[in-house]
């Protein structure tokens, strides 16, 4: 193991520590949020922040995690671009406050967000966080490491994803939303 990775990996942990390894649930939708991975900074930053949603990223991280779905029995999840816009606001929102976070203060929880996004009449949501992780196969690497990420990932029951990325100040930022309906 690489000094740089171990140097990750103790972030990864003093984050799930801080955070206490995951974040509320939805009500109604069943288990809904892993914990978060990566090192949360804790400080906003009036510089702005890159455009949201490289789409060649995104969609590497929807083939990637399904590439983990199918070799675990599951089945690919869809595209949608609802979800999509959800990943996207709340990833724009973490980057511009500092703050590695499911839920940022004075925002809507997981489900109100994926309503307003155009998302309507889902049974269950789930969602992945992530930070400082520079490409899709790394980020995809550490959901997996990840208990709670894991599960987000390996659960037949959700259908559908919407991936967003932001990069701020040469940092990546990652949310996977999932969903039912």
């Amino acid at each position: 193991m690489t000094s740089a990775t171990k140097v990750v990996l103790i972030a990864l942990l003093a984050a799930l520590l801080a955070s206490g390894g995951t974040a509320a649930a939805v009500p109604g939708a069943g288990p809904t949020t892993g914990p978060t991975t990566g090192p949360a900074t804790g400080h906003g930053t009036s510089e702005p922040v890159a455009a949201a949603g490289p789409a060649k990223a995104e969609r590497k991280v929807v083939a990637l995690t399904n590439k983990r779905r199918k070799a675990h029995g599951c089945g690919p999840l869809v595209l949608r671009k609802t979800l999509r816009k959800a990943a996207r606001r709340h990833t724009v929102r973490m980057a511009e406050a500092g703050q590695l976070e499911h839920q940022l203060p004075g925002e809507p929880d997981l489900g109100r967000r994926v309503t307003n996004a155009g998302y309507t009449g889902w049974t269950m949501l789930a969602e992945n966080i992530a930070y400082g992780y520079p490409t899709p196969r790394a980020v995809v690497r550490g959901w997996m490491g990840s208990q709670g990420h894991r599960a987000n990932i390996l659960n037949c029951r959700l259908n559908h994803i919407g991936v967003g990325l932001v990069r701020a100040h040469g940092v990546a930022w990652w949310t996977q939303v999932f969903g039912r309906k």
